[in-house]
């Protein structure tokens, strides 16, 4: 027998929860493996020599990408879940399941495609850092050199943007960079998946991840400098 709901009930408790989540509204931040930094930031030394030659001066821009980039290339993100893995066991004459591990998803982000190639040079420089197939042998790099965190933001309807829910991806790197399909009969936009293997996913507070980003911008541009 179900409870008697109306829908004025039902329309309290949306808007006493914020609203409906809408997939629409998220924000993707992509940290910088930290041994790549300068080989993965942005930096074009003719810009440079040109705005020294018209008076412009160094701006940080030159040597660092927009953070936004990813942001707003980003058409597509998952929200990764978990499965508790368990074994057979035998109790009373019964037999159930007992949890001894847990298992996470692998996440596959869409990226929209710029006419300089933008996001997929960058994964591409960066399964390089994993795995270096410049020379005859493909020698794997340790780990701690080409892992970073990625941070996914469900983002609530309001004006204000403010994250209702924020996940981390913790020691995250592009397993995987999809083939882009070119061809004379199609004028859509270029899209390129990106599979992203990592140690493992946790909820991040309103506050731990807006000092979280906060510190990696500023570490970034420090470590740029120096």
């Amino acid at each position: 027998m179900s409870l008697p709901v109306s829908i004025d009930t039902l329309k309290a408790t949306i808007n006493r929860r914020g609203g409906v989540a809408r997939g629409n509204r998220y924000a993707v931040y992509v940290s910088h493996p930290v041994k790549g930094m300068n080989s993965l930031l942005k930096f074009d030394p003719a810009t440079v020599l040109n705005n020294l030659i018209s008076g412009d001066g160094v701006n940080i821009g030159d040597f660092i990408s927009d953070p936004r980039d990813m942001f707003l290339l980003c058409q597509s993100a998952q929200l990764p879940g978990k499965r508790i893995t368990t074994t057979e066991a035998t109790h009373n004459h019964n037999r159930t399941k007992k949890p001894y591990s847990m298992m996470t998803e692998e996440v596959t982000m869409t990226f929209l495609l710029t006419n300089d190639y933008y996001v997929k040079k960058y994964f591409d420089m960066w399964q390089d850092m994993i795995v270096d197939s410049s020379g005859d042998h493909y020698k794997t790099m340790y780990k701690r050199d080409y892992c970073g965190d990625v941070t996914i933001q469900q983002l609530s309807p309001s004006n204000h943007m403010i994250p209702g829910y924020t996940i981390k991806l913790e020691n995250a790197y592009p397993i995987q960079v999809s083939s882009v399909e070119l061809g004379n009969g199609s004028d859509a936009l270029l899209e390129v998946s990106v599979t992203w293997e990592y140690d493992n996913w946790k909820s991040v507070g309103l506050i731990d991840g807006f000092e979280d980003l906060a510190s990696r911008l500023l570490g970034s541009i420090k470590d740029t400098f120096n």
